[in-house]
């Protein structure tokens, strides 16, 4: 692996670099306005949730990396200590795309998107209506983060208000992901579409027996460490079920059978094969 120190890099390189390997990343797409009633819209990749009781989110606007002025954004929340978070969906990411120009802070980025207006039900920033979930902030705190050019300024808001669009709800009144198509950020020009890459892991409410009491004859195997992570994620080694049609003759197929098993996420039937072997070979 090569070795990089981000103090003898320049800003532009060590930017690439972070944005390349913290990928993908939740865009926040954020509504704020100013005290002489100018709005402004404008998205964020650098951005999460950070506990739910109060329930909080941040986000991040960089300095301007060639001035080391402040975004917009950062300025209409210092001023009115209020914000929006829109959530970004593949409908709309080529809007959010054209929000970004460095607009003047006069300029209304959502007559420049065509985005339309979502009125707040208590703060006045707005909204984007085309986003299925659009989050009312009050200012929490702002950590600057160097007060340099590119350096961050951490913007931490409570959440008091949520609005729902019911398409991207399940019968549980619960929001199911798989509805929503959230869109990524990721390096360079690329961006992540969730909607077709969820997948599952069935992980047992337990704690798992772990590697260090895997049998020697799986650890020194050629299972992948995600393979075996699904077998030391039991909650104890099962007992043997003697079934003769999981009778394996070699640990080769033996390991080929949990393999294939491994892949459906039978772990339990994984765990009898092997058992089943160790127990005939030791007749």
């Amino acid at each position: 692996m090569i070795q990089i120190d981000p103090k003898k890099s320049s800003i532009r390189d060590v930017y690439h670099l972070m944005i390349s390997a913290i990928s993908p990343r939740p865009i926040a797409f954020v509504g704020s306005v100013n005290n002489l009633d100018e709005h402004n819209l404008a998205p964020y990749s650098f951005f999460n949730g950070f506990g739910a009781n109060p329930p909080i989110v941040g986000f991040s606007p960089a300095n301007s990396g060639r001035t080391g002025l402040p975004k917009d954004t950062l300025l209409n929340i210092e001023e009115t200590k209020e914000f929006t978070i829109s959530i970004v969906t593949k409908d709309i990411v080529n809007q959010v795309s054209l929000s970004s120009c460095e607009f003047n802070r006069n300029v209304d980025e959502f007559e420049k998107t065509g985005l339309t207006k979502f009125k707040s039900q208590i703060i006045s920033p707005y909204g984007v209506k085309e986003s299925p979930i659009i989050m009312e902030c009050k200012l929490y705190e702002i950590i600057k983060l160097g007060n340099l050019p590119a350096s961050g300024n951490l913007i931490l808001g409570e959440i008091i208000f949520f609005h729902i669009d019911e398409k991207v709800l399940d019968e549980k009144n619960k929001i199911n992901s798989k509805e929503i198509n959230h869109i990524g950020r990721s390096g360079g020009n690329f961006y992540t579409e969730s909607k077709n890459s969820f997948f599952e892991i069935h992980k047992p409410n337990c704690l798992g027996v772990g590697f260090d009491k895997l049998p020697a004859d799986l650890l020194q195997s050629s299972l992948r460490g995600d393979e075996l992570a699904k077998l030391a994620s039991v909650e104890y080694i099962p007992e043997l079920i003697l079934n003769e049609s999981l009778a394996c003759h070699s640990l080769k197929e033996v390991i080929s059978e949990i393999s294939s098993s491994l892949k459906k996420d039978d772990v339990q039937k994984s765990w009898q094969i092997f058992l089943n072997w160790e127990n005939n070979s030791n007749v």
